[in-house]
């Protein structure tokens, strides 16, 4: 299989990640839950937001 096409597969994987974990904090915020819940999640948000940053600056290396 093409290097470039595994690394799209696996970067595509990591920004719907990402998606679902924006809205699941976003359903999160408007919920009267525990802060401490509340800031785990925004911790958990944290992490998949640099994991697509990472992703996308891969995916432009890899494309040239």
């Amino acid at each position: 299989m093409d290097t470039r096409k595994m690394l799209f597969e696996k970067f595509e994987d990591v920004l719907t990640t990402e998606h679902e974990m924006a809205q699941a904090y976003e359903e999160c915020l408007g919920l009267t839950e525990d802060d401490k819940v509340i800031s785990e999640l925004s911790k958990v948000r944290e992490d998949e937001i640099k994991h697509m940053a990472m992703a996308r600056r891969l995916l432009e290396i890899t494309q040239g």
